[in-house]
């Protein structure tokens, strides 16, 4: 089993077949971060500023999904959740996913298209702007099961946080 990557956005259908993510969308590769102001040079003062948050940015066959996110993104519609996941190959062959990112309060802000010659499917790219984000963790075991969940949190609006 290889690793496989799924998106789900509310009220955005995709076209996975995988059997625990039927109906989202596969996704190809993606792209998520935060950055740190703070500098520790002279005259810096050391201090920590606020936490900058990139959009989720991810790449994805062009699909059903694309008419409804193109909207989304002219609208300015905020979808209220997305969740992406990460999988891999689990004990007795089962997938395990283990990274989670959940985001609330989303904005689709960005959607482009493109390809080359030669290509038999387009591919698009597409960003997210949100105001929380959960990212989580799953440890796997010797034995290829879930193991421990350490988890990050962070409500963007507030810029406030936890860690577990």
């Amino acid at each position: 089993m290889r690793a496989s990557m799924f998106m789900k956005l509310d009220a955005i259908a995709g076209e996975s077949e995988d059997d625990d993510h039927e109906g989202w969308i596969d996704i190809l590769s993606w792209s998520w971060g935060l950055s740190q102001a703070a500098s520790a040079h002279i005259g810096g003062g050391g201090t920590a500023a606020q936490c900058s948050v990139q959009d989720l940015s991810f790449v994805k066959w062009v699909d059903k999904s694309t008419p409804a996110l193109l909207h989304s993104c002219a609208s300015g519609k905020h979808v209220a959740k997305a969740e992406l996941h990460c999988t891999k190959s689990g004990g007795d062959n089962k997938a395990l996913d283990y990274i989670v990112l959940k985001m609330d309060d989303v904005i689709i802000s960005s959607v482009s298209a493109g390809g080359s010659g030669g290509e038999d499917r387009l591919t698009e790219n597409v960003s997210l702007n949100f105001a929380k984000v959960e990212y989580t963790y799953t440890v796997q075991t010797k034995e290829g099961a879930a193991g421990a969940k350490p988890k990050m949190d962070w409500d963007i609006k507030k810029g406030k946080g936890s860690v577990s």
